[in-house]
């Protein structure tokens, strides 16, 4: 907050007399310090529509302070209105033409209205008339990676870290970037050697650790999460982090542990109680998982991902009916999520509603198309169900998408010679072992009796030579 320090009492009594004035329509004489604490407030809500009346009142009372132009132009930032925004912020530089968070708010307003050589020049002189290097050269980062300069946005990286990093919010945003151009290797780079210089930076540490999980150098990340909790052992989040990653090493046991633990110390979590869920689920612990899932439901009965971990419980235990019920809940609430929709449709084919699995599956091929899946579960529906016919319109139709697609490609072949169809066959035959030839026995799993064909066998052999 802008000003000398208020307490909640002070603050509380400006707010009462303000909105009597806002009532009246007659404003007493405030000081900026105090204006600016109503706009804060006001902002912090939020609550633009006020704040803005505030900031005019500024200006209508101490027409010479910047700040309240300032104030204004970033409550019309917020609202997207930023060419009233460039104007109010250049108002505040005629004011006071260096001050370096205005040229650095000028150079965020530039940015947004996609003007991004003009922003960097401003973010330029900001840092010329003495701006926090490190808040600025965040700015400059993004801007690089907007305008497709990946090189310029590390180099921005390299630059916070070759000083003292005080703020985590610097760490967070340079690893946001850092996810948004997929440069983890160089991320890693620059962050190991910031450790080499200042190797009791938790949060440094933690970051390491989630750019090693991005690239599946498991081993190093719990190393990097190891690092954290042994620098500060109450690290909740390397705890939370470090579990997952033991997920995915499929270390069920230990992953618990760190779960309760970053339970125990930031309390009841839906995400830490799905996790545990998930832990004692690929555990087999069946009765334990389901407790931990109706854990994070009571926190939040909206919790997609824990109706679907209480749905593969039962599917474990193959209670398919008892399972669609808690999918179709998940469903419900995370419409887009295809893993879950998915498991809907094979537990509906598995007890034998057909023409509910079919019709989401249609749904599915227009809002996914390019889920291989989808295609695949649709065409075997249609075979089994309907007609071979089908079958092979819906694989064509999912290779028009899905050029690459081995898997179709086998199952197409499959269908082909199961409706006689030789000299399509062959040829899908051909096309699917060119794509990958080792998934070559896909076409026994849809039609068995082509393992016994010489003629089939001599095709797949032609291609064998050239794999081995």
């Amino acid at each position: 907050m802008d000003g000398e320090e208020i307490t909640d009492g002070e603050l509380k009594d400006l707010i009462k007399r303000f909105e009597m004035n806002f009532t009246e329509g007659e404003f007493d004489y405030y000081t900026p310090e105090n204006l600016n604490h109503i706009i804060d407030y006001y902002i912090d809500k939020p609550n633009y529509k006020t704040a803005l009346k505030v900031a005019q009142v500024g200006i209508d009372q101490h027409p010479f302070d910047a700040s309240f132009y300032s104030k204004k132009a970033f409550i019309n930032t917020i609202t997207d209105n930023t060419d009233l925004a460039l104007q109010l912020i250049d108002v505040a530089l005629d004011l006071d033409p260096n001050n370096p968070d205005y040229l650095a708010q000028k150079g965020s307003i530039l940015e947004l209205m996609n003007r991004p050589l003009e922003a960097l020049e401003q973010f330029d002189l900001a840092l010329e008339n003495g701006a926090e290097n490190n808040d600025v050269l965040v700015l400059k980062m993004f801007v690089y990676f907007n305008i497709g300069n990946p090189s310029l946005a590390i180099n921005m990286i390299e630059q916070i870290f070759s000083r003292k990093v005080e703020e985590d919010r610097l760490i967070l945003e340079s690893h946001f970037c850092l996810q948004l151009m997929d440069a983890y290797d160089e991320g890693i780079r620059i962050f190991k050697s910031y450790l080499d210089d200042d190797p009791y930076h938790e949060v440094v540490w933690l970051t390491l650790g989630q750019m090693y999980v991005a690239i599946d150098e498991y081993e190093e990340a719990l190393s990097a999460f190891d690092f954290a909790i042994a620098i500060d052992d109450e690290y909740a989040e390397a705890h939370f982090e470090k579990g997952q990653c033991l997920i995915e090493m499929d270390d069920y046991l230990e992953a618990s542990k760190n779960f309760d633990e970053y339970i125990k110390l930031e309390g009841p979590d839906q995400f830490a109680y799905v996790n545990l869920g998930d832990c004692y689920k690929a555990m087999n612990r069946i009765s334990k998982s389901r407790m931990y899932y109706k854990l994070a439901l009571k926190i939040d009965p909206k919790f997609g991902h824990a109706w679907h971990g209480l749905g593969q419980t039962y599917v474990l235990e193959e209670n398919h009916k008892e399972a669609l019920t808690f999918l179709k809940k998940a469903n419900t609430i995370l419409p887009d999520d295809e893993y879950i929709l998915l498991e809907m449709v094979k537990t509906q084919i598995t007890i034998g509603q057909i023409e509910e699995a079919k019709k989401t599956l249609e749904e599915m091929r227009t809002t996914i198309p390019y889920r291989e899946s989808v295609w695949l579960l649709l065409s075997s529906l249609h075979f089994q169900y309907g007609s071979v016919t089908d079958a092979i319109a819906t694989l064509y139709e999912g290779l028009k998408l899905i050029t690459q697609s081995a898997k179709l490609t086998y199952k197409l072949a499959a269908y082909c010679f199961l409706a006689e169809r030789s000299e399509e066959a062959y040829d899908r035959l051909t096309d699917a072992l060119l794509l990958d030839f080792n998934l070559h026995t896909l076409l026994f799993a849809d039609a068995p009796k082509l393992e016994y064909n010489q003629a089939v066998l001599d095709v797949i052999d032609l291609y064998r030579s050239e794999n081995d």
